[in-house]
């Protein structure tokens, strides 16, 4: 009777004695996780000459028009840019290992602008609001799989792109 008794003080006691990991807090499934945004315009800058030749090049020269820049991170993954329901870009991105530049698209900044990535069935939208106070939206791919793939940084400095 004895040795059943400690028998189960001593279950009991192992018992509460463990340690248990809680789980982290994870977002809702139907609540999407927000990209890291940076307002930026403290990086070197491209000259006047060769940012105006970007602009002319996009047809970006106006009021209404921002230019996209996508950088690091992109290895062909099929990128779709659409706003106000037309598309006005759908191509596989490699980002450049020597300049960090994957490619350059005019967006129309009257409208929210939305950007889905086809391998990880993310999509982050550029609200009309910063479109329309920055020229120059980079778009990072951060491949870590924690949250959101992508980074934005809104600026109206150029970086240089060569």
């Amino acid at each position: 009777m004895k040795r059943a008794f400690l028998f189960l003080l001593m279950t009991i006691m192992l018992s509460a004695c463990g340690s248990k990991k809680k789980a982290a807090a994870a977002p809702a499934a139907d609540e999407p996780a927000k990209p890291e945004v940076q307002y930026r315009d403290d990086f070197r800058a491209t000259t006047d000459a060769k940012k105006n030749k970007l602009l002319r090049t996009l047809k970006a020269t106006g009021k209404n028009y921002s230019v996209l820049i996508f950088t690091k991170g992109y290895k062909g993954e099929q990128l779709t840019v659409t706003s106000d329901g037309k598309t006005l870009y759908r191509g596989n991105q490699i980002s450049n290992l020597k300049t960090g530049i994957a490619d350059q698209v005019r967006i129309i900044n009257t409208a929210d602008t939305k950007i889905f990535d086809n391998l990880t069935k993310a999509e982050v939208v550029l609200p009309t609001a910063e479109t329309q106070k920055h020229k120059f939206i980079y778009l990072m791919k951060d491949n870590d799989g924690k949250g959101s793939p992508f980074v934005i940084t809104y600026s109206n400095t150029l970086r240089p792109l060569d």
